[in-house]
């Protein structure tokens, strides 16, 4: 997404480098909005009717999820944690790829990325609860995760709240299932934040 980035750069896209504070909502969904987002470093959660949908972090591009020639956002961007980046204008942005062969190439495949990564969520929700709270937590995991000591810690921000909801689970489920994960010794459970000892349960 860097490519994706100089290429707007270099074709002086007006863009306005920020700063944005945690719990910001950047885009908000069925509403138009005038911004296309890089995000240079932080963590933003796609939202839907206050379902968590998704994630997005450093390097990635906020504003561009729903078909291009439609104004109106498909979900709301709200900002998990302190981050930086580029709001471009969104008219331009969309006007400089359509004139570029690169350009209808990337909006294709951004479309097509979205619809498949909507079939693997539903495929993933018909899922039991555990089993289904497993997969999130290996996909985050692997994207928003330090090793530390030989432990997985998981970013911060994503709170047992947050990560109950990205899993369709009930809150009473993950308090459950973290003191049964606790006991075990898989996570350090005197924490307010995920610390796994192993990951290698969340496979089975």
């Amino acid at each position: 997404m860097i490519i994706f980035l100089n290429t707007l750069l270099e074709n002086r896209v007006p863009y306005t480098k920020k700063i944005i504070p945690k719990q910001t909502v950047l885009i908000t969904e069925r509403e138009a909005d005038p911004f296309v987002y890089f995000i240079e470093s932080g963590i933003v959660s796609l939202e839907r009717d206050k379902q968590v949908i998704s994630f997005l972090g450093d390097k990635q591009i906020a504003g561009l999820s729903n078909t291009f020639i439609i104004e109106e956002s498909l979900y709301t961007f709200r900002a998990l944690e302190r981050c930086s980046g580029y709001a471009f204008r969104r008219e331009a942005v969309v006007e400089l790829l359509l004139s570029m062969q690169e350009g209808w190439i990337y909006l294709y495949m951004n479309n097509m990325n979205h619809d498949g990564f909507l079939v693997d969520q539903c495929l993933i929700m018909r899922e039991p609860s555990e089993l289904r709270l497993k997969h999130c937590l290996i996909e985050l995991l692997g994207k928003y995760a330090v090793s530390n000591n030989g432990k997985h810690v998981l970013a911060k921000c994503f709170t047992k709240k947050i990560v109950s909801n990205y899993a369709n689970i009930s809150t009473k489920t993950m308090a459950q299932t973290w003191k049964t994960w606790s006991d075990e010794g898989y996570i350090d459970g005197e924490v307010n934040q995920f610390i796994f000892n192993s990951i290698d349960f969340l496979k089975k």
